[in-house]
């Protein structure tokens, strides 16, 4: 402070922009602050905007909102839900403390994601000078991406965390000989694996790249001392996979899934085009999720040339690649350290382990954004870049973050369509209107939410689960002909409220597109249900929220 005192007011009117070296020190320290504030203050409006939760929340949380603690640790979780025991115990508690709803079940994952922007400060110091400080920082906190999965009630967030607290403390203790600091960066490590399976690829790089340098410059005695950490990490995920992960069955059709729906599996063997632009391709995804940074506010734009130059993907591309050359050249260990995750990664992903898929690479965000931000440092230094030029470079790589997360808060509903996650109002509606002598049948796609909001709110109505006879119909008619036996529980009954979503076509634990006369272009079964039901009722009311239906019928006496 007494610095700033000694510049001369003189100095500061003559010139509009601070371009005392002193005032633009305190600004470029006080930025990272500032967008950390912001980023928390958009995590904490979504949080209490508190949308419906979308189907793969509904999947994992039925098992977290009727199970405890031992259960959670001994049994499957319901719909083949795999998530760490830490996480499980921790989002447990919250239920415990704050009861079954959507805000307790996130409220975790938002205390992980805020508190990955304040460990985020100190990796990217130490990665990083002001500007490009400021840059990483503020990516990670207005990222729609990482702000979404901040208040999902996923854990998600809590790997996003875990690559932070990872590199945080590489940063600390990748010095340290003595004993003690060696023992303490084993235990975090190895504590953080219960709660995050993703971190392994993070810590299986630091650990290669660590090695791997003082292997090849002979240093024994210091090898050997880096194995004290690594090996309490080798042992607590040896632990972690004999108690959890072994148990975990192979899921060809998840597997499948991901193949066939995402492409989310690195190639092995380059033998068509497609294969080749897939190495194009999961790049540039990877900048819209997980980093956010592609611009999405392009909807009425028809040209697709025009829309690929106004995301600025490209640009981020750039500097995302230059970012990594120059590190590269200035200081090997330490781009290994943010390089060898996402290697592995990828690597996991060719032999089918691990998928290239947005919210799964979450994890990832942390150092590619490193490379991004070192990229944006190295042009301000190449060019000598002056304040008011090198804040624009910054302003313009952080932009697309900025402004697809203001129109997020502006707009919420456009937040909702990210996942279509409307079940909630839903079943809400029919609960409002739901009168004596009602109904309700509810479709196979939407019995998870029914199932959820049943226990966690207590609906006044009981509803009809609709059965499941998709894997044992043969056609569109023997498939009705399997559901008659739900239709009978309508008789006596006045109104009939009927549910769907036509988002959901394979259930969990189905291979996509199976049977194939159930997938095929142009037949929606609960639709044909919807017409069957005309048989037995009048419609008189429709409501449609996004890929959700709602029929209500006037029963035939």
């Amino acid at each position: 402070m007494s610095l700033i005192r000694l510049a001369t007011p003189s100095s500061v009117v003559r010139s509009p922009a601070p371009t005392n070296p002193t005032i633009v020190a305190y600004y470029q320290r006080f930025a990272p602050y500032l967008v950390l504030v912001i980023g928390i203050g958009f995590r904490l409006f979504h949080f209490f905007y508190n949308r419906s939760l979308f189907i793969d929340e509904l999947y994992l949380n039925i098992s977290l909102i009727k199970l405890n603690f031992w259960e959670l640790a001994t049994q499957a979780l319901a719909y083949e839900q795999k998530a760490p025991i830490g996480y499980l115990w921790a989002v447990k508690l919250c239920v415990l403390l704050f009861g079954k709803g959507e805000k307790a079940l996130r409220l975790f994952s938002l205390f992980c994601g805020i508190s990955a922007l304040f460990a985020f400060i100190p990796v990217a110091r130490f990665y990083l000078k002001t500007w490009g400080v400021i840059l990483a920082v503020g990516v990670l906190a207005l990222s729609w991406a990482t702000i979404y999965h901040s208040v999902e009630a996923k854990q998600y967030s809590v790997e996003l965390l875990a690559t932070v607290l990872g590199l945080l403390l590489y940063t600390r203790y990748h010095n340290a000989t003595r004993l003690l600091p060696l023992l303490l960066w084993g235990l975090a490590g190895g504590l953080l694996l219960w709660f995050s399976f993703s971190l392994i690829f993070v810590l299986a790089g630091i650990g290669s790249a660590v090695s791997l340098k003082v292997i090849f410059e002979r240093n024994w005695k210091r090898f050997f001392t880096y194995l004290i950490p690594f090996s309490l990490w080798l042992f607590s995920f040896s632990l972690l996979y004999m108690l959890f992960l072994s148990k975990y069955h192979q899921s060809g059709w998840l597997i499948d899934f991901f193949d066939k729906a995402y492409d989310a599996f690195m190639p092995l063997r380059l033998t068509s085009f497609a294969q080749v632009i897939w190495f194009l391709k999961k790049p540039y995804n990877i900048l819209y999720h997980p980093l956010g940074l592609l611009l999405h506010l392009d909807e009425n734009i028809d040209s697709s040339s025009v829309k690929f130059i106004l995301k600025l993907g490209w640009l981020e591309g750039v500097f995302i690649v230059f970012g990594m050359i120059m590190l590269f050249r200035s200081d090997k260990l330490n781009f290994f350290i943010l390089f060898l995750p996402i290697l592995i990664t990828f690597l996991a992903s060719a032999f089918k382990f691990y998928p290239i898929f947005d919210r799964f690479i979450l994890f990832l965000a942390p150092p590619i954004i490193l490379f991004l931000a070192f990229g944006a440092e190295k042009v301000i230094e190449l060019f000598s870049l002056r304040y008011k030029a090198a804040l624009l470079v910054v302003f313009l790589l952080a932009s697309p973050a900025l402004a697809n997360s203001a129109h997020h808060v502006f707009y919420p509903d456009t937040f909702v369509k990210l996942s279509n996650s409307t079940e909630r109002e839903g079943i809400f509606y029919i609960n409002k209107n739901f009168k004596e002598g009602d109904v309700v049948y509810v479709f196979w796609n939407m019995r998870h939410a029914y199932d959820y909001y049943k226990e966690a709110y207590g609906l006044k109505y009981t509803a009809i689960r609709g059965s499941y006879v998709k894997s044992i119909s043969t056609s569109p008619e023997d498939y009705l002909r399997k559901l008659s036996p739900d239709f009978e529980n309508f008789k006596g009954k006045k109104r009939l409220w009927y549910i769907y979503n036509t988002n959901n076509k394979d259930d969990i634990g189905e291979y996509v597109g199976q049977p194939a006369w159930y997938s095929k272009d142009g037949y929606t079964a609960p639709l044909s249900v919807e017409q069957e039901l005309v048989k037995i009722g009048d419609k008189i009311f429709r409501y449609r929220l996004y890929k959700q239906h709602i029929i209500l019928y006037d029963l035939k006496k």
